[in-house]
């Protein structure tokens, strides 16, 4: 089961690399199966009312604001690699400046540059 799980993440993942999962699974497999039913279950790998793109830009959003560097080069690759333009990808961040505040919004934007200069 550990495997199926760590499968599904690695599918939902989209390529975006998160090595925290798989000290999850190796450490507390139990809690990872309940992990996965939130993550990949019911948010991610779930085709519910919006689109995967939109979901992954709602968390960019929401990491830019919360000023999460992690999550906002994790979510902006998801989008990406789901098809947002960079444009998207600004814009989500560009919304999330008035509840959040301006350094989200530039800590997002030179996110957003490192990772459009990596994909060429």
């Amino acid at each position: 089961m550990k495997d199926e799980s760590k499968e599904a993440f690695k599918k939902t993942s989209l390529g975006a690399e998160n090595s925290a999962y798989e000290a999850i699974a190796d450490l507390d497999p139990e809690y990872f199966e309940h992990l996965k039913g939130l993550y990949v279950d019911g948010t991610f790998g779930r085709e519910g009312a919006l689109p995967r793109k939109t979901k992954e830009l709602i968390m960019v959003g929401i990491t830019c604001a919360m000023l999460r560097p992690r999550g906002v080069r994790l979510h902006s690759e998801r989008a990406l690699n789901l098809g947002a333009s960079p444009r998207e990808v600004l814009e989500a961040m560009e919304v999330a400046a008035i509840p959040g505040g301006m350094p989200g919004l530039w800590m997002g934007v030179e996110t957003l540059q490192d990772i459009v200069k990596e994909k060429g």
